[in-house]
C-alpha cells in the first residue's frame, strides 16, 4: 500500500483515523496519496487523495487540533443542497469527503450565467442559519478585526516582510475606512475558481470546504473577489445577484478596509507557509502609496493564461 512520504505526516497506519473513517463508511483502502497544498514547518493538517478498492476516490483530511475538525464539521450542514463537496464519515481528527471528478475552472471559462449561479451558492450559504452551540458564537466585532489585523501586520513585521512605517499607513487606511459593525454568518472563506470543478454537465461544483467557519460576511466577499478576477461586467452581476440575498452597500462603501483586511491575511498565510507572497506585498506596497491600484483583480478576457479552449 502507496504511504505517503513527507517527513512532516505523522505515518498513516490501520490504527489511524482516516482508516477509522474510511471503515465507517464501508470502505476498504486500496491506496493514498497525499495532496496537501499548503504545508507549514511542524504542521500536522494533511489532505490525501485516497483509493478504495471498490474503484471509489474519496479525499481524507486530517485536522490538528481536533477541535478545528469538530468546528468544521459542525457547520457541514449548512452546505447541503448546495453544491459543495458532500461529507462521508468523521472519526476523531479526520474526515472523508467524496471526491468531485470533473476540470479544474480557469476564471476565463465562467459565463455569465454561471456568475449568477455562483453567486447565488455563495448568497444562500450566507442566509444560512447559525447554529446555537455558544461554542462556536464568538462576539466578533469591528474592534477584534482591527485587533486581528494589526497582529498580522506585526508579525510580518517582526520577520522583515513590511516596515513599521507601512504598518502604521495601512492601519490607518483601514481604520479610516471601517464599516460600522460586522454582520456575522456562515462563510466558506475560499469561494473561488482554485476551489472549483466543473463537472461533465457544466454544473460547478465547489470543493475544498475545511475552511468553512463563523465570521464577517463581508470579510467572506473579499476574500472572493481577492483571489477571483472578474470583468467589471462580472462583477456587477455578482453585485445584483447578491442583492437579492442580502444588502451589499456597506461592503461597497468599505471596500478598502475588506481590502487592506484579506491582502494582509492572504500574505501572512503564505508567508507561514512558505509560498510565495512578493506580489501581495507589493500590493500592499501599493496601497499605502496610494498610485490608483485597482482594489480586486480585474479579469482581462485576452490574456491567454486565463481563457482557454473548454
Amino acid at each position: 500500500m502507496a504511504q505517503p512520504t513527507s517527513p512532516d505526516i505523522v505515518a498513516l497506519d490501520s490504527g489511524s483515523d482516516i482508516y477509522r473513517a474510511v471503515r465507517d463508511f464501508g470502505g476498504d483502502i486500496d491506496s493514498i496519496e497525499e495532496i496537501t497544498r499548503l504545508r507549514g514547518a511542524g504542521k500536522l493538517n494533511a489532505c490525501f487523495r485516497v483509493q478504495l478498492k471498490d474503484g471509489r476516490t474519496v479525499k481524507g483530511r486530517r485536522f490538528r487540533p481536533v477541535s478545528k475538525r469538530e468546528r468544521v464539521t459542525s457547520l457541514h450542514p449548512a452546505l447541503q443542497g448546495l453544491p459543495f463537496s458532500r461529507l462521508l464519515a468523521v472519526h476523531g481528527s479526520a474526515t472523508i469527503e467524496e471526491w468531485v471528478h470533473g476540470t479544474p475552472v480557469e476564471p476565463g471559462w465562467i459565463s455569465d450565467e454561471q456568475i449568477h449561479n455562483l453567486t447565488t451558492i455563495l448568497g444562500s450559504l450566507h442566509c444560512r442559519s447559525v447554529p446555537r452551540d455558544s461554542s462556536l458564537n464568538k462576539a466578533r466585532d469591528v474592534d477584534w478585526a482591527l485587533r486581528r489585523l494589526r497582529i498580522q501586520l506585526a508579525e510580518l513585521e517582526s520577520e522583515g516582510h513590511i516596515d513599521s512605517h507601512n504598518v502604521t499607513q495601512l492601519m490607518n487606511l483601514a481604520m479610516n475606512n471601517m464599516p460600522p459593525g460586522l454582520e456575522i454568518g456562515i462563510i466558506h472563506t475560499d469561494f473561488h475558481p482554485q476551489n472549483m470543478i466543473m463537472k461533465q454537465d457544466d454544473e460547478i461544483w465547489i470543493i475544498d470546504n475545511e475552511g468553512i467557519s463563523l465570521g464577517a460576511l463581508d470579510f467572506d466577499i473579499a476574500r472572493c473577489w481577492l483571489h477571483w478576477p472578474m470583468t467589471r461586467q462580472q462583477r456587477n452581476i455578482f453585485c445584483n445577484t447578491y442583492r437579492e440575498f442580502r444588502n451589499l452597500d456597506t461592503f461597497l462603501a468599505h471596500q478598502r478596509f475588506w481590502s487592506i483586511c484579506t491582502l494582509v491575511s492572504t500574505t501572512r498565510t503564505q508567508v507561514r507557509f512558505r509560498q510565495p507572497s512578493q506580489g501581495l506585498l507589493k500590493k500592499l506596497n501599493r496601497t499605502v502609496q496610494n498610485v490608483g491600484e485597482e482594489l480586486w483583480p480585474e479579469l482581462v478576457l485576452n490574456d491567454p493564461e486565463l481563457v482557454l479552449n473548454h
